[in-house]
């Protein structure tokens, strides 16, 4: 029997996106991205222990979950489109609609609270600038088109 081949993929043509205002039905590409940390679900966990534990060992349920953050990081552009998008989510202090597709079509859909830009300027290497946010609600994730 054959060996079964690498589906690996690298990050070359994820696009990430966001609505330019709160009303908006589309997304505007974020300017070139170059690193991204997508968010990290997490459940809360809830002690349930009781002084019948079996073996005096502690239980746990499942609750809440914590959608997490999304940081990513982009060639800064000082004044240019991408900062002004940002910076303008960022000001109204609301989440706004946010998408990332990833190199194989699959679509995460969430709605993204900006909460830190931070720009870089090191002596000898581009400029960048690492934007942080907070997931509000549920993440959508849609199969590529054709089963991808």
């Amino acid at each position: 029997m054959a060996a079964a081949k690498s589906q690996a993929m690298t990050g070359l043509g994820i696009v990430i996106g966001m609505k330019a205002t709160a009303a908006a039905t589309t997304y505007t590409d974020i300017g070139e991205p170059t690193d991204i940390t997508p968010p990290q679900q997490m459940d809360d966990e809830i002690e349930v222990t009781h002084f019948n534990s079996p073996g005096g060992v502690k239980e746990f349920i499942g609750g809440l979950t914590d959608p997490g953050e999304c940081t990513f990081t982009i060639n800064y552009i000082p004044g240019g489109p991408t900062e002004t998008l940002i910076l303008g989510a960022k000001s109204e202090r609301r989440p706004r609609g946010f998408q990332l597709i990833w190199p194989n079509g699959v679509k995460w859909t969430f709605d993204l609270l900006i909460r830190g830009f931070q720009p870089t300027a090191p002596l000898n290497d581009r400029l960048t600038a690492e934007i942080t946010g907070r997931v509000s609600g549920s993440i959508v994730i849609t199969p590529a088109p054709g089963g991808n």
